[in-house]
């Protein structure tokens, strides 16, 4: 049996599902972004051609130059993603652990206020905190989007956080803690880390529905970042052909010219921009929720 599973270890991918899906998926995913809006600005001698022979050699060292360069454009774009996406969304709204144990006593209209309240709340921390000029970089990262913010904010539209564990399931949960040596389960208190730990540790069905999640919430963590780029190019061509100047073409004008088809690229980018980001949040809160399902009612 040992020799079955050296061959299995010998044969398996090098790369995970994650490395596959969000760092070379969104590198690919980049390029034509890429390519719209700063392609005519590369440098005529940037090449992966290598005039190496015999040919083939040269073909393979390029493949392989490619691939390996979009994998690493694929970190760069996930860790610029946590950066300014994860760490700005959980500063606003509380990490999603904690958004469902606030959401667990509330009905919908409370659970709104309240989303509202944390977001000011978020807002207040980063002014009075002395971290302040990593906010304001990270803020102003988001300065495209900020009307869209706004109408989220007015109109209440949290339902990406709208969690499907009940009291119940909490309060069962607290019935099971101490036997596995975990804090309990309430605001103010490490408890998920060491939740997280145990199903992993001993629910191999659960811990794969919870990667599952993962990757497709890192996916769309990096697409958000990938379109909060494209939403400051497709402004900054929108302010310029509002003031008169010959602005290149926006990525979604399909062929039309004028501020008002530009205005309409934009406003669509930042539309998909939400679509990824609600995305984003939804999975994540997902991936904390299967993990408190698993650790409450997996058999031991």
């Amino acid at each position: 049996m040992s020799g079955v599973e050296a061959v299995k270890d010998l044969i398996k991918p090098p790369f995970a599902n994650y490395d596959i899906v969000v760092y070379f998926g969104c590198g690919l995913f980049s390029l034509p972004f890429t390519m719209h809006y700063i392609g005519d600005l590369r440098l005529s001698t940037t090449s992966f051609k290598f005039n190496i022979d015999p040919p083939f050699v040269s073909t393979l060292i390029t493949t392989l130059t490619v691939l390996f360069s979009v994998y690493i454009l694929g970190h760069i774009i996930a860790y610029l993603g946590s950066q300014l996406i994860e760490k700005v969304m959980d500063s606003l709204f509380g990490k999603a652990s904690l958004v469902i144990l606030r959401g667990t006593e509330t009905n919908r209209d409370d659970f709104k206020k309240m989303m509202q309240q944390q977001i000011r709340l978020g807002i207040s921390k980063h002014i009075e905190e002395a971290s302040w000029f990593s906010s304001i970089v990270r803020f102003v990262c988001h300065l495209p989007i900020l009307p869209a913010y706004i109408a989220i904010y007015l109109l209440k539209v949290f339902g990406f956080y709208r969690t499907r564990i009940s009291q119940d399931v909490i309060t069962a949960a607290n019935g099971k803690v101490a036997n596995a040596h975990i804090p309990e389960i309430k605001q103010g208190k490490e408890w998920f880390k060491s939740l997280e730990a145990v199903v992993m540790n001993t629910n191999p069905s659960a811990t794969a529905r919870m990667y599952n999640y993962l990757v497709i919430s890192g996916l769309f963590r990096s697409v958000s970042i990938i379109l909060l780029a494209s939403a400051w190019f497709e402004l900054i061509y929108t302010i310029m052909k509002y003031k008169g100047y010959n602005a290149p073409e926006g990525l979604l004008m399909f062929g039309n010219n004028g501020i008002y088809a530009q205005s309409i690229s934009y406003i669509a980018v930042c539309v998909v921009y939400l679509f990824s980001l609600f995305s984003y949040l939804k999975f994540q809160r997902r991936y904390v929720e299967d993990a408190i399902f698993a650790f409450v009612y997996a058999k031991p």
